[in-house]
């Protein structure tokens, strides 16, 4: 009698579990499910102060780095290129790149031309590097606040940007790369000043992205990745890329890039809607140490630009890699 009771626990605990298990997967696909939008837009506030300092005053630019806060306490950093060619207003170039690169984008960037250039990094002050697995879990709320936070940081961006004099408020180009290019898409949708995107080695399905990214074991892996997807799906790419339409998008991927899975990526391409350019280069996940991978990108990058009129037929392509 007593194993049969035993039995009978059991089997209501596996119930339970699995009722349980049942309720928090429908919670966490009506949540990934949401329009998140106007929760995103909710976050902006209006510029509250302003730090510039300039680092170096050369023939060809000057670089400033820049401090934005706004009124809830929001708070992004930038490196700020104001071009010496040139007869204002600037046509302007937000990048959102990869984790920490803010600086190093800048650099990498070379002769800009007469564009202005805004290379963003996240709102994010804790450790990047280095995490244990616990420290990494202890950090997710703050990671998480500062990936939803990188949207109303970049409209604040923006909000600088129209402050300034010197600046063409109808070409205004929000480039997003790599890690940049998940946010970007919650971007272009949420700010109508930004005049068009492109998205560099980006991807959608974030749930399918994780993945293929997460070195976790099968069947902890397709969990992990479940759990993941639910908890940054404020910014799920395929939400937010047709939202852009009618502005111009730009949309390029490698075709040997293991870090964007080609399905990935073609899920995003196929839910942008027109206008928009599609391309794919032979080449594996963005490095911008590479000169001949930056060519390859800028080329096709600039042809872009010519083709929706942000650069003349015969002027030459900005953003040479420096030697």
């Amino acid at each position: 009698m007593r194993w049969r009771r035993a039995l009978r626990r059991a089997g209501v605990v596996v119930a339970s579990l699995l009722v349980l298990g049942v309720v928090l997967y429908l919670a966490g696909e009506s949540y990934k499910d949401r329009d998140d939008l106007a929760r995103l837009v909710s976050r902006r506030a209006g510029l509250a102060s302003v730090s510039e300092a300039i680092l170096e005053a050369g023939p060809n630019h000057t670089l400033v780095h820049v401090a934005l806060r706004d009124a809830r306490g929001i708070e992004v950093e930038g490196h700020l290129l104001l071009p010496a060619a040139g007869e204002p207003p600037h046509r302007v170039l937000l990048i959102l790149g990869g984790v920490r690169t803010g600086r190093r984008t800048v650099d990498f960037l070379g002769d800009t031309g007469d564009w202005i250039v805004l290379a963003l990094d996240y709102p994010y002050r804790g450790k990047k590097s280095g995490l244990s697995r616990r420290e990494f879990i202890a950090l997710l709320p703050e990671m998480r606040r500062a990936m939803v936070d990188a949207v109303p940081a970049t409209m604040l961006a923006v909000d600088y940007l129209w402050r300034r004099g010197d600046v063409d408020r109808g070409r205004v180009v929000l480039a997003g790369g790599s890690f940049g290019a998940l946010f970007a898409p919650a971007v272009g949708a949420a700010d109508d000043r930004i005049s068009a995107v492109a998205i560099l080695f980006g991807a959608g399905d974030l749930e399918a992205l994780i993945d293929a990214n997460l070195d976790v074991a099968w069947p902890a892996r397709p969990v992990a990745a479940w759990l993941g997807s639910v908890i940054v799906s404020p910014l799920e790419p395929l939400k937010y890329i047709g939202r852009i339409s009618p502005r111009p998008v730009f949309l390029l991927n490698g075709t040997e890039d293991p870090t964007m899975p080609e399905r990935c990526s073609r899920a995003l391409h196929e839910a942008a809607r027109e206008p928009k350019a599609v391309r794919w280069l032979p080449l594996g996940h963005a490095d911008v140490r590479s000169t001949e991978f930056h060519g390859q990108v800028v080329s096709e990058f600039a042809a872009w630009l010519r083709g929706i009129g942000f650069l003349g037929p015969d002027e030459p392509a900005a953003f040479v890699p420096a030697e």
